[in-house]
C-alpha cells in the first residue's frame, strides 16, 4: 500500500478512536477527576496502535487481511479505552456492561417487589417493565446495626412507595409513628424481635441522606426513576424495541 493511503488509514483510525471515546464517555459519564486522563490517553494509545497499522500495511495486504488487522487493533483499542475509563461509583465500565447484559436476560424474572435489591441495570429494566404501575417515587431506608469497630452487622432495607400523596410500605416489617417533633420506627425482625428507633428527624426530608443513633446507622435513598447515564438510556431504548412492558 502506498504512503498516502497508509496515512489516510492512520487518520481514519485515530478519528474512529476519538468518536469511540466520545461514545464511551456518554455511556459512562461519572469519571470524577480521573476522567481528565481519558482524552490524552485515548490519543496516545490511538497514535501508538495507529502507527502499528501504518507500519504493517507497508507491504501489500489483501482486503480480508487489512480488514482483520484493522478490526483486531481497533477492538483492542476499545478494550483499553474501557479499561482506562475510571468510574466514581457502581463498579468498572466492564462490570456495568455485564450488568446491563444480565439485566436484559433477566427481564422476565424481575418482579414489582424486587426494587430495593436491584442492580443498576435491573433498575432500568424494572422502570420499563412496570412503567404503567410506578409510583411518584420510592424511598429506601437502610437500617444497619454496627459493632464495636463500626462494622456492618445486620443491614436491612425498607421501601416506601409514594403515590398520589400517600405512603405505602410493608407493615409486616415496619411501622412508622409520626408526630410534630419526632418519628418512631418500629422494626419487626424475622426472628420475632422488635426494635424501636426514635429520632427527631423527618426521615422523608429531601435534605436527609443518613444519620447514626444509638448504635444504628440509617441511610436514606430517594429514587424518582430518572436515568442519568448513556448506558441506562441505551438499555431502556433496547427494551422499548424488543420487550413488552407489564400491563
Amino acid at each position: 500500500m502506498d504512503k498516502s493511503k497508509r496515512l489516510l488509514l492512520f487518520g481514519i483510525y485515530v478519528i474512529l478512536c476519538l468518536i469511540a471515546e466520545a461514545i464511551i464517555l456518554w455511556l459512562f459519564p461519572y469519571t470524577g477527576l480521573g476522567g481528565l486522563i481519558c482524552w490524552p490517553l485515548t490519543i496516545l494509545i490511538a497514535m501508538g496502535l495507529g502507527l502499528i497499522i501504518f507500519k504493517v500495511t507497508k507491504r501489500q495486504l489483501k482486503i480480508w487481511q487489512l480488514s482483520t488487522l484493522f478490526l483486531s487493533v481497533f477492538s483492542f483499542q476499545i478494550f483499553l479505552q474501557l479499561m482506562t475509563t475510571p468510574q466514581d461509583f457502581g463498579g468498572t465500565t466492564l462490570y456495568k456492561i455485564r450488568d446491563t447484559f444480565n439485566a436484559y436476560v433477566k427481564y422476565d424474572s424481575i418482579n414489582y417487589s424486587d426494587f430495593a435489591n436491584l442492580t443498576t441495570g435491573e433498575r432500568v429494566a424494572y422502570i420499563y417493565k412496570f412503567k404503567e404501575e410506578l409510583p411518584d417515587k420510592f424511598i429506601a431506608l437502610q437500617i444497619d446495626s454496627t459493632g464495636q469497630n463500626y462494622e456492618s452487622l445486620n443491614p436491612r432495607t425498607h421501601l416506601f412507595e409514594f403515590k398520589k400523596g400517600k405512603i405505602q410500605y410493608d407493615s409486616r416489617q415496619l411501622k412508622l409513628i409520626n408526630n410534630d417533633t419526632s418519628t418512631t420506627i418500629i422494626e419487626y425482625l424475622p426472628n420475632s424481635d422488635t426494635i424501636i428507633h426514635k429520632t427527631v428527624r423527618d426521615i422523608f426530608s429531601p435534605q436527609l441522606m443518613g444519620w447514626s443513633e444509638n448504635g444504628y446507622n440509617f441511610f436514606r435513598k430517594e429514587d424518582d426513576f430518572e436515568m442519568t447515564t448513556g448506558i441506562e438510556k441505551l438499555l431502556y431504548g433496547i427494551l422499548e424495541r424488543t420487550r413488552k412492558p407489564n400491563r
